[in-house]
């Protein structure tokens, strides 16, 4: 089987993240805003593609847990649990806010994954030492890991990963300011950004004068660019490369002039691009 796996441990990835965009001046998750979820999860996927050479390796699906509080999911978790290919899973949490069942979830998913010849290569984001034996276990079933740390030592972040998860590991990546600062964004005091909104409010309409002025800007920034595009749409997946999905909509925002696009003028201007490329 020729697929490959992501799996993210959120709390781990956030706590850490909040950290390295803040520039240290929080630790808190109520303090982080994801600006772009599709664009996270694809920043997860190129840095898991590039550190285990998965090129021509065909995702199965990404993972993501997170603990969920009594009263339901938070429309941060709604905005990624909607996302193509991504299959929520959720722990629980206790009376100290701390997370539950996650690194049990994971090691059963992957076990199982491993076990019935699903998948070929997996990538956790994690730091948690009591995946330990689960990693040894999947290995012996074939399967290569890779362990993707949340960390930045431009920024002082240091690590918080278990180095026994590491050593046992065959590839470690990292994921820093560079992959992070273009998804997610410090907001303070709970000044989250309306694209943190239920995915369900993307259903807005665009009206035919946005449209228009959304194909045109993807139309100028086709013509601006020097090196090709192919081989930057994965069409079967209606995939765009990350970063050029990142500059794709920072043109478009700089053209239409107005605070922060809405995910539906988001997911037509990635639908223009596909089908211009």
């Amino acid at each position: 089987m020729n697929r490959f796996v992501v799996m993210v441990d959120a709390d781990y990835l956030f706590r850490q993240a909040i950290d390295i965009v803040s520039n240290r001046a929080s630790t808190s998750r109520a303090d982080l805003d994801i600006v772009d979820p599709a664009g996270l999860i694809e920043a997860l996927l190129d840095k898991s593609r590039s550190t285990l050479d998965l090129t021509r390796k065909e995702l199965l699906r990404v993972y993501w847990y997170d603990g969920v509080m009594a009263n339901g999911f938070t429309p941060q978790q709604r905005s990624l649990a909607n996302i193509d290919d991504v299959q929520f899973r959720a722990g629980t949490i206790n009376g100290r806010d701390q997370q539950r069942d996650i690194a049990s979830l994971i090691a059963t998913d992957l076990l199982e994954l491993a076990g019935h010849h699903a998948i070929c290569d997996a990538v956790l984001v994690t730091g948690d030492s009591d995946l330990a034996v689960g990693i040894d276990m999947a290995k012996k079933h074939g399967v290569r890991i890779a362990v993707l740390g949340v960390e930045d030592p431009a920024t002082g972040v240091a690590r918080h990963r278990s180095a026994e998860i590491a050593c046992r590991a065959d590839r470690v990546g990292l994921l820093g300011q560079a992959e992070l600062a273009q998804v997610l964004r410090y907001a303070p005091s709970g000044q989250s950004a309306p694209a943190q909104q239920s995915v369900a409010a993307s259903g807005q309409a665009i009206d035919l004068i946005d449209r228009v002025r959304i194909e045109a800007a993807v139309k100028a920034f086709i013509d601006q660019q020097t090196a090709p595009l192919t081989g930057t749409v994965n069409h079967a997946a209606k995939r765009i490369d990350a970063n050029v999905d990142r500059s794709l909509l920072f043109h478009v925002l700089t053209e239409l002039g107005h605070g922060r696009l809405t995910e539906s003028e988001k997911i037509y201007a990635r639908h223009v691009f596909r089908a211009e490329v």
